[in-house]
């Protein structure tokens, strides 16, 4: 093995955990993160004078991965997120002022319980048409896909109501897989769908942060690295990577200086990994791949009011709205702020931030009687959030091991059979470490054979 450290390049919920799997395995381990703070797509920033998310994260108890790398590092998912029983409530907007309320809300996922909220939820069709999507809703979670289709496609096929396609799985579509259902993967959004209907009400619960999202993982997995000794680099870019065979590999980062490495795990969003892979013919076919997956955007608006907000649900749906999705901040101690995602967001085009939360503003104003309008508002977006889970994505994953020895992918890109979330990442990280120390520890692996 090199004596050389393990640079892990990416400090998000993927190279995070990568890098404390390796540490706690007895690795030299070295993060580098080209940003101030750690976190990736789930940090937390410093702006307007508050402790504002880059985006906001719901996780599910079904997420038993990144669940249980929260504990590790001393955070107790008990006291830090906020439980909800699985139940959608969506809110929209009609002509004459008066909002209307779409609740699906299932006394459990059992498929006698579940069944009956679907069935009671497509009230405005025929009684045929509600025993037909009924019957259509479970074939969706209890027939695997053999053949990928777009989501719109699977609903169709399905027989699901246009209003329940309207109002509830084309929504939730567009939250869980940040792609919008003409073009994302049945297959993947199915997976989750039984990873959580169909595994219990614990795994369908779910979690939404009471804290800054610094504090859920990355700020508290940055401490215990350097605990295990760890060499955290933050603010720093790297620009390049050269293998150099059995000697490792050599880091140009961004002021020129240079660092050894052993091994590497490029936990980086997808095409940053593309742009960093050594220049080899042998990984040019995996640098399309990485191209390829496409990105998506997401927007987080921030809205800040003059008075204490009134109680409201921590999550509400937002129909035919430019916002999708509501969580009110009360949860973390901010009860004059609400936050408003914007999925696909580049789909949804505005000409300024401004233009984009006053717009918000006004349809929330429309949508809950006595809100008032906002005195300031707030936008974050990433740009590439997440990739682009269209059909048949994960047919174009790469593999965690690259062509060339020693070089490592993590990421929610690679993670099978899961969109863009931080129990892809985590997974990802985990399986990148212990790829990685396998391939480190010859004699590990002739013990083990």
């Amino acid at each position: 093995m090199s004596e050389h450290p393990i640079a892990v390049i990416g400090a998000g919920w993927a190279g995070l955990t990568a890098a404390l799997v390796l540490s706690r395995a007895g690795r030299r381990v070295t993060l580098i993160e080209a940003a101030a703070a750690a976190g990736g797509r789930a940090r937390t920033v410093e702006t307007d004078g508050a402790r504002l998310d880059n985006g906001q994260h719901i996780l599910v108890g079904a997420c038993r991965h990144a669940l249980s790398q929260m504990r590790a590092v001393g955070v107790n998912p008990i006291l830090a997120l906020h439980p909800v029983p699985f139940r959608l409530l969506m809110r929209r907007r009609v002509s004459d002022g008066t909002p209307e309320s779409f609740l699906l809300a299932p006394r459990s996922t059992r498929t006698r319980d579940l069944g009956a909220a679907l069935y009671e939820a497509t009230r405005d069709a025929s009684p045929p048409r509600r025993l037909l999507g009924l019957l259509g809703a479970w074939r969706m979670l209890h027939r695997p896909l053999t053949r990928d289709r777009s989501v719109t496609d699977w609903l169709q096929a399905n027989a699901q109501p246009d209003g329940l396609r309207e109002r509830f799985w084309e929504p939730l579509c567009l939250a869980v897989m940040n792609t919008p259902p003409a073009h994302a993967s049945a297959r993947v959004f199915q997976n989750v769908l039984r990873q959580t209907l169909l595994a219990g009400d614990g795994p369908a619960r779910l979690l939404i942060p009471r804290r800054p999202l610094g504090e859920l993982f990355a700020e508290p997995a940055l401490q215990q690295l350097r605990t295990l000794g760890a060499t955290i680099r933050l603010s720093t870019r790297v620009r390049g990577i050269e293998a150099r065979g059995e000697d490792g590999f050599i880091l140009t980062l961004q002021d020129g200086e240079t660092l050894a490495a052993g091994q590497v795990v490029l936990a980086t969003a997808q095409r940053s990994a593309a742009r960093l892979l050594p220049a080899l013919p042998v990984l040019d076919a995996l640098r399309a791949d990485l191209v390829e997956l496409g990105a998506r955007s997401i927007c987080t608006v921030y809205l800040r009011y003059a008075e204490a907000l009134p109680e409201l649900p921590p999550l509400t749906g937002l129909l035919d709205q430019h916002g999708q999705w509501l969580l009110p901040r009360r949860l973390v101690g901010d009860p004059h702020r609400l936050a408003v995602v914007i999925s696909a967001a580049e789909e949804y085009p505005m000409p300024d931030a401004d233009t984009r939360w006053q717009r918000v503003g006004r349809e929330l104003a429309e949508t809950f009687p006595g809100l008032g309008q906002p005195e300031q508002g707030r936008v974050i977006c990433e740009k590439m959030a997440t990739l682009d889970a269209r059909s048949g994505l994960d047919d174009r994953r790469p593999a965690i091991r690259t062509p060339l020895p020693g070089l490592y992918l993590a990421g929610d890109f690679c993670a099978q059979g899961l969109p863009s979330t931080l129990e892809a990442a985590v997974q990802s990280g985990q399986k990148a470490a212990a790829a990685a120390i396998i391939d480190g520890t010859p004699n590990l692996v002739r013990r083990s054979a």
